[in-house]
């Protein structure tokens, strides 16, 4: 193989050997890591660097035969995308052109840039009488490293998306960076064959980068649809015993209910609804309130279950409260006629139920406006039952069962 050029880097006054003169665009420099233009006669500085930290299994410079031919490493990339990180290496034959070189978790494979592009759909090509499936979805990929030469702009940062397509051991890797599509035939070598054509540093392999979130759960490539539907349908079934279990323990049910009157601006004291008698070791009661229609109040609701074994009180707090009015984009409404208050974990015994509450205007309450001196009145049915079931509970339980597979549904699918 003939030998390069040398030139001094702009930044560093370092020496750098060019190893494909006339055919590299873009240099880095191996001592500084500065990024430098070498299509003209004067080499120009694009990129500032200090220091060139990045290290390489492969060592730029290096030759050796590789599928019976040999070739030199002229460059270097760092490249990673949602799950994996991986090193890319430009190998030049003056002959035959350029070829690839990647490693990723451990696995080499040799690549040649096709200039007849496969013809098909995104999710099945025809290429030279084989046919190749697309394996994944598409990934967004960046360039974290450059170092070396290419016959192309190249500097860290960079972006493309990346598509596989699989047939046998052989893959077709399609990349679209700034309305350009590259495609490149990827082939299996062994790592052994890579070492004794170049040495190998094994301390700069790249390692696999860490899943995280979503990522965790990104099924093997064609297990994508099983996976999924089982986690569909094993969060239903799960969430069907849920319902099932919740309405066995809820156990029998006794109500009780009555009407209240509650001042606007006033108060009542307890008020005793009825009875309820709860029959199982332990199980929820439910308290509802149901309003006449008003606007722009509140009622303050206290409840009791007083144990008539005991005397003891259990308490819990309740709130109804309705407000409208209009605004620069239009009529609102807030709030609702209907209040409920559940008690968790009530022990078996007979209860009477008591209510107390308080009326409020907003912004202020309203004033006494008729001769006869008469308080607005708001009117609530109250409604005490036991067998309640806690479908907050369940919803929470159903919302947490089908997080990560709609996520997943969704991640997988939001290219196409």
């Amino acid at each position: 193989m003939s030998g390069g050029k040398a030139i001094t880097c702009p930044a560093c006054g370092g020496k750098i050997e060019v190893r494909a003169a006339g055919f590299t665009v873009n240099l880095a420099c191996q001592n500084c890591g500065s990024l430098l233009d070498v299509s003209l006669p004067e080499v120009v500085l694009i990129r500032r660097y200090k220091n060139a930290k990045d290290r390489f299994a492969l060592e730029i410079g290096k030759r050796g035969t590789v599928f019976g031919q040999e070739w030199e490493v002229v460059g270097a990339l760092r490249r990673k995308d949602q799950i994996t990180i991986w090193q890319e290496f430009l190998l030049f034959n003056p002959y035959l052109g350029y070829r690839w070189l990647l490693v990723a978790d451990g696995e080499w494979q040799f690549g040649t840039p096709l200039a007849d592009r496969p013809q098909g759909d995104r999710n099945r090509v025809f290429w030279r009488g084989e046919n190749f499936s697309r394996l994944g979805r598409d990934q967004p990929t960046s360039t974290t490293a450059v170092a070396g030469e290419f016959y192309w702009r190249v500097k860290a940062g960079d972006t493309a998306n990346a598509t596989l397509f699989q047939s046998g051991e052989t893959i077709l890797s399609r990349e679209v960076s700034d309305g350009e599509e590259n495609w490149t035939q990827l082939v299996p070598v062994d790592e052994t064959e890579i070492e004794n054509a170049f040495g190998l540093n094994r301390r700069s392999l790249p390692r696999r980068k860490a899943a995280q979130g979503l990522m965790q759960f990104k099924a093997a490539p064609g297990m994508e649809q099983d996976d999924l539907g089982r986690m569909f349908l094993l969060a239903m079934a799960i969430s069907l015993f849920a319902a099932i279990a919740m309405a066995l323990l809820a156990g029998p049910s006794t109500k009780t209910s009555s009407m209240i009157q509650v001042p606007v601006g006033g108060q009542i004291a307890p008020v005793k609804i009825g009875t309820i008698t709860v029959r199982r070791p332990w199980q929820f009661v439910t308290i509802d309130a149901d309003a006449n229609r008003f606007e722009n109040r509140w009622v303050d609701l206290e409840y009791n279950l007083v144990d008539r074994s005991s005397e003891q009180s259990i308490d819990a707090f309740g709130l109804v409260e309705h407000y409208a009015g209009t605004s620069s984009d239009g009529a609102w409404t807030e709030g609702s006629h209907h209040g409920d208050t559940m008690f968790g974990h009530v022990p078996r015994g007979t209860y009477d139920v008591y209510v107390s509450g308080s009326a409020h205007g907003w912004p202020v309450d309203p004033a006494v406006t008729d001769a006869w001196g008469s308080t607005e009145t708001i009117n609530l049915t109250i409604e005490a039952s036991t067998g309640a079931m806690s479908w907050g509970m369940w919803w929470t339980l159903v919302f947490a069962l089908f997080a990560w597979p709609v996520s997943i549904l969704w991640w997988r699918f939001r290219d196409k």
